[in-house]
């Protein structure tokens, strides 16, 4: 039984690592052969292509450096044998000091949102803050109040770098889009007379 999972598990990561591949090649193939002409579309799809191979190809190296089948070449000590086995993780969860802590600095972090909208600083500069602080707040969400911190870190290198590629893309259509609102034309405005 523990032999056919470890196959069943070889396999799925084989799988993965030629996805990875083939998501490389399509992005490679699509700025070789099209040379960027069609502009955002051609980057949002080589970006695409870029993370789908990142998000394959890191759980199924993790798996196959933690089983010892890839070692590196300039370390000076092997990984010794049954050592992938271990199965030591840490404990799901804060305790109720370090949970206080993060509760009172996101009640904190939250006024200082609120004060910032009572002075008067540059609207820029709010808005900077203001999302930074934002990014802050979320970070210590995700990490202690939804475990990600005691985590995998195949599951963390899944979850984080897709969200600053969709952060990415996001900033990317955002200039495309003022640029086609800037090209529609002008549409006079009727008045509708009533008749009464």
């Amino acid at each position: 039984m523990v032999d056919s999972k470890e196959r069943e598990i070889g396999a799925l990561n084989m799988v993965m690592l030629a996805l990875a591949v083939l998501a490389v090649g399509v992005a490679a193939w699509n700025v070789i052969s099209d040379g960027f002409r069609a502009g955002t579309d051609d980057l949002f799809l080589v970006l695409v292509c870029l993370m789908l191979a990142l998000l394959f190809a890191v759980p199924t190296l993790m798996w196959a450096h933690a089983n010892g089948k890839l070692t590196n070449p300039f370390a000076d000590e092997a990984i010794p044998e049954g050592a992938a086995d271990t199965g030591t993780h840490e404990a799901h969860g804060g305790t109720d000091k370090q949970n206080t802590i993060i509760w009172v600095s996101l009640l904190a972090l939250t006024g200082f949102e609120v004060l910032l909208a009572y002075i008067q600083v540059p609207i820029t500069l709010m808005l900077i803050v203001l999302m930074g602080a934002s990014i802050v707040k979320a970070a210590l969400i995700v990490a202690y109040f939804m475990h990600l911190k005691f985590e995998r870190l195949s599951l963390i290198l899944t979850i984080v770098p897709t969200l600053v590629v969709l952060l990415c893309l996001f900033a990317i259509f955002f200039p495309d889009s003022f640029r086609l609102h800037d090209m529609r034309p002008q549409e006079p405005v009727h008045q509708v007379e009533h008749e009464g």
